[in-house]
């Protein structure tokens, strides 16, 4: 596969101007990785090739943080830049480690983002050897792969790092949500942005209580090989405050219901 270098503007990939807002660049992929998706043209390497670099040119501008890291190396790159690998400022960085049964293991931190969406990640040693692997999406926690098929190769396990806000068990994603407890008596919605980069919006019925618990179908961890998972978010609402309660109490006043 050609793979991206720093000299392969990831927008001119995706066919959008780099101003392009996140829902142009989202349709700018659907149509295009339809388009050269390998069920589409099979036995057609050169579209196998193109849409692996879609994948990984998506992976890094769909995701606000990356985009916004690579944006700033766009901008830093001078003419005839040195092919680096674009794969390697986004990936995590491993570290050796000897197992104590005396094997070989590169033990590399990923975030919970990669582990679910899978893709190219690009693993540098101590002595700066580079090596490549292309994560199945939907790994779990200490993933272990070997670096090819030849069993002298190193043996990488992934660690995957706490997420502020997701936690995974098993197929299904959680999340704790805090309220107050005027959003909770009336009811509200917050919106955000999932491990996929996709809008999810939460809507919050009236008169919730703590502890309250909302699944989101298919809005969970999802792999080639597994059943998507869902979403479920827990709800943590803080008693009314004492302006909660005034405002609670102007209202009452206002549509006759209070005295006084």
């Amino acid at each position: 596969m050609a793979r991206l270098t720093t000299s392969d503007d990831l927008y001119a990939v995706m066919g959008v101007n780099y101003t392009a807002s996140p829902d142009e660049i989202k349709a700018a992929y659907r149509k295009l990785a339809h388009q050269h998706h390998p069920d589409r043209n099979p036995g057609d390497s050169e579209a196998e090739e193109r849409f692996k670099q879609l994948q990984q040119a998506y992976s890094i501008l769909s995701d606000p943080s990356r985009r916004r890291a690579y944006d700033q190396l766009r901008r830093s790159i001078q003419p005839d830049p040195s092919p680096v690998f674009v794969d390697d400022f986004f990936s995590s960085i491993g570290e050796f480690f000897e197992e104590l049964f005396g094997g070989r293991s590169n033990v590399v931190n990923i975030s919970l983002e990669r582990a679910i969406r899978g893709g190219p990640v690009i693993i540098r040693g101590k002595d700066g050897s580079l090596t490549r692997i292309v994560l199945p999406p939907g790994v779990k926690n200490k993933f272990r792969v070997r670096a090819s098929d030849d069993p002298n190769e190193r043996i990488f396990t992934f660690k995957i790092l706490p997420h502020s806000v997701f936690t995974r068990k098993g197929a299904n994603l959680h999340m704790h949500l805090s309220l107050n407890g005027l959003e909770a008596l009336v009811g509200s919605s917050k919106t955000f942005t999932d491990l996929y980069g996709e809008p999810l919006t939460i809507e919050i019925p009236p008169n919730s209580t703590h502890g309250t618990k909302l699944r989101y179908k298919g809005r969970g961890v999802q792999s080639e090989t597994r059943k998507t998972g869902d979403l479920l978010v827990n709800l943590h609402i803080t008693p009314l405050n004492s302006l909660e309660i005034k405002i609670l109490q102007g209202a009452a006043h206002a549509a006759g219901l209070m005295e006084g």
